[in-house]
């Protein structure tokens, strides 16, 4: 078994290349054998999409009709999922039980036992560690929190919010450093953090990140929107 290389952000950027791909050119497959396939994989993909973005926020990286489309499909789901309770392990769960790929067992089958039926194995394990996964996250997302509102924050302050010691604080602080680096297809170590920050004499300051400005998407969106709307013209003038 694969253990969790945590490259949420590289799994966004590719959900939101196919997704935005098929919302561009789907009404061209609907004549195709193929097309409820497509819109099936569309929907796990969005189900995906939505819980990499869950523990992982990085809404900068998706187009922003990708994201109307989310937030339209999972936009409810996505708000439990943020609340880390025994509903939000349910949600997480069920996304991931409808939108996960099929997982085999590398190793062969006992044949002493041909009776028994070990096809769920490979599927609830890898269920089993994605949610302790999650659980992982819980605390990360009452710190998240807290990071946003502040620019700078002394430790005493933010372990009285959190309500735990400085010790405990500590080591929070580290497994949101933690979680929130992966390693590149590279082999190089990156952040996938949408907000950092640095510990100096008691002190935590924070850094968030500016999306820069994307000029050139608006265009292509607006063109892509004139061509869907040029295209609805020609077809009601051929009707």
């Amino acid at each position: 078994m694969e253990k969790c290389t945590s490259r949420y952000v590289d799994a966004v950027c590719e959900f939101n290349k196919v997704l935005l791909y098929i919302f561009k050119t789907k009404h061209h497959h609907q004549k195709a054998a193929q097309y409820e396939q497509i819109l099936k994989k569309n929907e796990q993909m969005y189900a995906l999409l939505a819980v990499c973005l869950s523990l992982c926020p990085q809404t900068k990286l998706v187009d922003e009709s990708v994201n109307s489309q989310l937030r339209e499909k999972y936009g409810e789901k996505m708000a439990r999922m943020q609340r880390y309770d025994d509903e939000a392990f349910g949600v997480y769960d069920e996304l991931f039980s409808y939108a996960c790929p099929k997982f085999i067992t590398p190793a062969a089958p006992s044949f002493e036992e041909p009776l028994v039926n070990y096809n769920q194995d490979a599927y609830r394990l890898q269920l089993k560690m994605f949610l302790y996964e999650v659980k992982q996250q819980q605390l990360l997302s009452g710190l998240r929190t807290f990071l946003k509102v502040y620019s700078s924050i002394s430790l005493a302050k933010l372990s009285n919010y959190m309500e735990v010691d400085e010790p405990t604080l500590r080591t929070i602080l580290l497994t949101y450093k933690h979680k929130t680096h992966s390693v590149d297809s590279d082999g190089k170590i990156i952040s996938n953090a949408d907000i950092d920050f640095y510990i100096n004499n008691d002190m935590v300051f924070i850094v968030e990140s500016k999306p820069a400005k994307r000029y050139g998407d608006f265009y292509l969106r607006q063109i892509a929107k004139l061509e869907g709307v040029i295209n609805d013209i020609d077809r009601i003038k051929l009707e």
